[in-house]
């Protein structure tokens, strides 16, 4: 005896041709919406810096030298991280949008803002001539961290000083606006600038950065840095520091100080770059 059919309920039917609309109508919007590589390249930089050091600890109270130069690290490293990702996305996105320009493409609005933003954060006004693109590319391009960490340590005494407990200023900038900082206490009669004060640890890490990468004393860092990578070299800190004679009343004896501490303090940071390093940058 046959078993008697069972009749598919209407609405399983529905709800397939249903689903089959909505998968089809996301496409179609994907494919509206969608981005130019350019477009994508102004919105892809989306770490994020769970802490950015409003405070410093007090490595004063850390007596051990090697655990407090191992704590300094590990509290600096991230930021060094962090601000080169974001000057690495910057360069992605000053490539794209040449290849544009070069392809003869319009920019839109926001791309137009970004670029405009990015080209005055590093001095220079858009439009940009043939010449400023190259001086822009050579501008914006990563600080190897190991010259960061170490010239942090060489100006605030590894997170001692004053300026970097009261202000958050690791690096020793200054500031030409009263009351924008701190005022030295061996500052010479006559003299006005004062320690900038920074609210975050990382602002000041972001500002020595775009001091190094902007300021016309260290263009010669700059030129030793594009060589190197030009070939398909690693840049690292020993490499630069030559650059940083200006840095410095001391000059060739500073430079020597910095390679010297690069040279010697390179477990520390191998250290810390195991701990923080990769789970940072893989957020």
């Amino acid at each position: 005896m046959q078993a008697p059919s069972v009749k598919t309920p209407v609405i399983f039917p529905l709800l397939i041709v249903f689903s089959l609309l909505i998968g089809l109508f996301a496409l179609v919007s994907e494919w509206l919406t969608s981005k130019s590589p350019a477009d994508q390249a102004m919105t892809t930089f989306k770490l994020v810096l769970e802490d950015p050091l409003y405070t410093l600890p007090d490595y004063r109270e850390i007596t051990h030298i090697p655990a407090r130069k191992a704590a300094f690290f590990k509290a600096l490293l991230p930021l060094a991280l962090y601000e080169n990702a974001r000057i690495s996305s910057q360069r992605n996105q000053l490539a794209l949008v040449k290849q544009q320009l070069q392809q003869g493409k319009v920019l839109n609005d926001e791309i137009l803002k970004s670029v405009t933003h990015i080209a005055k954060n590093y001095d220079l006004e858009w439009p940009l001539s043939d010449e400023e693109w190259i001086t822009l590319e050579r501008r914006v391009h990563q600080v190897p961290v190991d010259l960061v960490l170490m010239q942090a340590a060489n100006e605030s005494a590894w997170g001692t000083s004053r300026f970097a407990r009261e202000g958050n200023n690791l690096f020793g900038q200054w500031c030409f606006t009263q009351g924008c900082g701190l005022v030295p206490a061996g500052r010479d009669a006559g003299k006005s600038h004062e320690v900038q004060k920074f609210a975050t640890v990382l602002e000041s890490v972001q500002a020595y950065m775009n001091n190094i990468n902007t300021h016309r004393a260290y263009r010669q860092l700059r030129d030793l840095r594009e060589r190197l990578y030009v070939v398909g070299q690693d840049v690292k800190g020993v490499d630069l520091a030559p650059g940083l004679l200006s840095y410095s009343e001391r000059r060739q004896a500073y430079v020597d100080e910095l390679v010297d501490m690069m040279n010697s303090n390179a477990k520390y940071v191998d250290h810390a770059m195991q701990e923080v390093g990769l789970p940072f940058l893989e957020q």
